[in-house]
């Protein structure tokens, strides 16, 4: 085995000139890094650099014939493509040539912690698609994610299941980057955080990358941020949007320099002969004549520091690193929180995306006929679930572009997908039964209303809300007593100097600092009854501004449901609080591509942690509390016990010291709620999140986010279409397949690390043949087709399967 590695190493040296007495190799990675529409508009963006520098870096290619040049998505490619038809042969030739290199299928580089799991599946599986339809015989085994703001720790389960088996990432938890705060480099990497294990403890940048449902690949972290090298022929402080903070600077001397620096950096983090620099700040063209500055390094200097300089794309460095893959640690890596504001940025933006994606997962589920293959082509669905791909990038879900570009494009781009995926679903609910959700009789549920004092009874809980205590819960009880230790459902406000991107503590000279309570003041309670459901109405005052809360009980449901209504104050955060009689220390929460437990403390005090739906408190003496979350959420555990989720938030400019902008953050926001906030929570039993089925219960809960109260259950239709024997492993989409005949069904499963066999069957008729596929829609093997039914061995989070009927 170790002759056959060696071997191997040595024929991908040879490919890329390398010789064999180096004794580091500084693997030059040149891109550019382009947002759709960060603090431009996508016009804005294309006509100020991105024809001219793909120009450029066509020329450069064509110049120098050992040349690299790696683009991170489609997007701008594709409108590359359109307008310039005279350089699409040239493109291909490129591409097919691995010269130009793709680091990843996306639309986007999408962000992975705020968007649905489906969408980010389908956005790399569009833009493969779009390579396929166009020539382009690519096939990247690589997804680059240079600027996400942190990342699922399920990210390897996600990119397992699109047949990705490599990454690369740089923002992570606890490392410095430039212009982002006022704390010396120096205190970085901050004690506790992913940096710093990397970084201090294990001493590497490449690692294998391990998700909970034990899905690996290979990552590298960019610990010098992702345009490390971008001043590598410059005298001064940074390249950025083509503009130069310094001056050109070329002589053999100051080459050998920069290289020596970059390998002071490097070394002491690799534990392999290689090293990977990162060119590719935003926007920025390519370096003229590269190739020329690296021969003439490795003819006049090799000899003395024994560095080889190579220019290679990320796929190629992470080649030469997998041939010592027995040597880099294998973690379960969470590296979060990097920021901890965009959880709760522009929350319209995260609910909308979310409502998108789940109307159109519907649709397709309801449109679904095994009668019909192929399936006619819905043009309106594809248009939709491309505008969804480009809502996951990470400056657009996140919400931390400026006011004009969201209002200009990002907010037309959203309401557009709605509009059609609306049609779309609509269309396919034309024919669904009339099945409702079933309602129960009022003699389930006991409740009087007398001097401020409302008592609740059914035969799940028993709660009481008074006036006095601002609206809040003051008793919350299941069948073995009281699980409350304060006042709950309660309104908090924080003092918060941060912006879109970050809270007021995560800085130096920032504020976040709790101030004010619904609690503190007495509030006004409504009740009123109606087909066995009480509608509670408690109406307060939070810093000034009227605060709105709605709580939903009965209906023979252990579920208690609940809508806030109102507006934060500038520079302000408003959370909802739950405190439980509990000493519970981790919280459990669905993320991108698995279910997760994280502590409650890390780095930041409070700690708050992206959650995409629910999150779930499970104590030692035998009892839980799950929390509903309307859409993506930004939830924390406090004090132990203690749960906390932000349901408002102002997000104006970040400032120091109350005065001081921070130059890497420029963008600011508004602090007005397009929407109200939903959300729900149930007093569980012992357990965890899989005792009591939570991905399936949340979408039952929340059913009325989608459609309104008492309509027709559109998901229990959906729910039937496809179905598997196991409770854990769900039917989380059906689509047309769009490689391949049939249609392609994603099963996914919340037991992870578990194999589990699992028959998938249809209803409405026999399944002839089955295939496991990649998300990506490539064949991997078939599959037992008996008395209908597909037999699946389920061994990752997410399996996707072809089915013929």
């Amino acid at each position: 085995m170790a002759a056959r590695t060696s071997e191997r190493e040595h024929r991908l040296r040879r490919r890329l000139g390398i010789p064999d007495d180096a004794r580091h190799v500084l693997v030059l990675g040149e891109s550019s890094h382009w947002d759709p529409n960060w603090l431009f508009t996508s016009e804005e963006y294309y006509e100020r650099r991105i024809e001219r520098i793909l120009d450029e870096v066509l020329r450069e290619l064509q110049r120098e014939p050992r040349r690299v040049f790696s683009l991170e998505a489609i997007f701008f490619l594709r409108l590359y493509w359109e307008r310039r038809p005279d350089r699409r042969d040239l493109l291909r030739q490129l591409v097919a040539e691995r010269r130009l290199q793709l680091t990843g299928t996306g639309i986007t580089t999408p962000d992975t912690v705020i968007p649905a799991t489906e969408a980010i599946l389908r956005d790399y599986l569009l833009g493969q698609e779009w390579l396929r339809a166009h020539g382009f015989e690519a096939e990247p085994r690589l997804a680059y994610l240079p600027d996400d703001f942190g990342c699922s720790p399920a990210w390897p389960a996600i990119l397992v299941a699109l047949g990705f088996d490599r990454t690369a990432l740089t923002r992570i938890d606890g490392m410095y980057f430039v212009g982002a705060d006022l704390r010396l480099p120096s205190s970085y990497p901050l004690p506790g955080s992913s940096a710093h294990l990397l970084a201090n403890e294990l001493r590497t940048q490449d690692f294998v990358w391990r998700a909970p449902d034990g899905s690996e690949v290979l990552c590298h972290w960019n610990a010098f941020t992702y345009f490390q090298g971008d001043m590598l022929a410059h005298l001064g402080v940074i390249r950025w949007m083509g503009m130069t903070l310094g001056v050109p600077w070329r002589t053999g001397r100051h080459i050998a320099s920069r290289i020596a620096g970059l390998v002071r950096q490097l070394a002491p983090l690799s534990r392999t002969p290689y090293l990977f620099c990162p060119i590719g700040c935003d926007f920025n063209g390519p370096i003229e004549r590269l190739c020329e500055l690296l021969e003439r390094y490795d003819r006049t200097r090799f000899g003395d520091s024994g560095t080889w300089v190579v220019s290679a794309g990320l796929d190629d460095y992470l080649d030469l690193v997998d041939c010592h893959r027995d040597s880099l640690p294998v973690l379960e890596l969470d590296p979060n929180p990097y920021w901890m504001g965009f959880y709760a940025s522009r929350p319209n933006v995260k609910r909308l995306s979310n409502r998108i994606v789940r109307k159109l997962v519907l649709a397709e589920k309801l449109a679904f006929d095994p009668a019909r293959d192929p399936a006619p082509h819905d043009a309106e669905l594809d248009d939709a679930w491309d505008l969804v791909a480009l809502t996951n990038h990470h400056d657009l879900v996140t919400g931390t572009s400026p006011e004009r570009v969201y209002r200009t494009e990002q907010l037309p781009w959203l309401q557009r997908a709605e509009s059609l995926a609306d049609r779309v679903l609509d269309r396919a609910r034309g024919d669904a039964p009339e099945t409702r959700a079933p309602t129960t009789s009022s003699s389930e549920l006991e409740w009087t209303l007398h001097d401020g004092r409302l008592d609740v009874r059914t035969e799940h809980y028993a709660l009481t809300i008074t006036e006095a205590s601002g609206g809040c819960l003051t008793s919350y009880r299941d069948a073995t007593g009281e699980r409350l230790s304060a006042p709950g459902n309660d309104l908090v406000a924080y003092v918060d100097s941060g912006g879109l991107w970050r809270m007021g503590h995560e800085y130096l000279g920032g504020r976040f600092r709790e101030i004010e309570r619904t609690s503190d003041r007495p509030a006004r309670i409504d009740a009123r009854e109606a087909d066995g459901v009480l509608e509670v109405v408690v109406r307060a005052r939070l810093c000034g501004h009227d605060v709105v809360r709605y709580v939903w009980l009965g209906g023979g449901s252990p579920i208690v449901r609940m809508h806030v209504d109102g507006t934060a104050a500038a520079r302000r955060t408003i959370t909802c609080r739950l405190p439980l009689a509990s000493t519970a220390r981790s919280l459990s929460m669905n993320v991108p591509g698995g279910v997760v437990t994280r502590p409650h403390h890390k780095l930041y005090d409070p700690t708050f942690w992206p959650a995409r739906s629910f999150a779930h408190v499970e104590d030692p003496a035998g009892f839980g509390l799950a929390v509903f979350l309307g859409g993506p959420a930004c939830v924390a555990l406090t004090r132990p016990g203690v749960v906390e989720w932000v349901v408002l938030r102002h997000a104006p400019l970040e400032m120091a010291f109350g005065v001081v902008p921070l130059p890497a953050h420029p963008a600011s926001g508004v602090g007005t709620a397009e929407d109200g906030v939903e959300y729900a929570v149930w007093l569980t039993g012992p357990g965890d999140h899989r005792a009591h089925h939570l991905p399936r219960e949340v979408r039952r809960s929340l059913r009325a986010g989608l459609t309104a109260p008492r309509s027709i259950d559109l998901d229990a239709i959906a729910s039937e279409v496809m179905t598997t024997d196991c409770d854990d492993v769900l039917v989380s989409a059906i689509k047309v397949a769009s490689r391949g005949g049939g249609h392609v069904v994603r099963l996914r499963s919340y037991r992870p690390g578990e194999r589990i066999d699992v028959r998938l069957r249809c209803g409405r008729r026999a399944i002839r043949e089955a295939r496991l596929c990649d998300a990506r829609e490539r064949d991997l093997g078939p599959l037992v087709v008996e008395g209908g039914a597909a037999r699946v061995t389920v061994e990752r989070a997410i399996t996707s399967v072809r089915v013929s009927f």
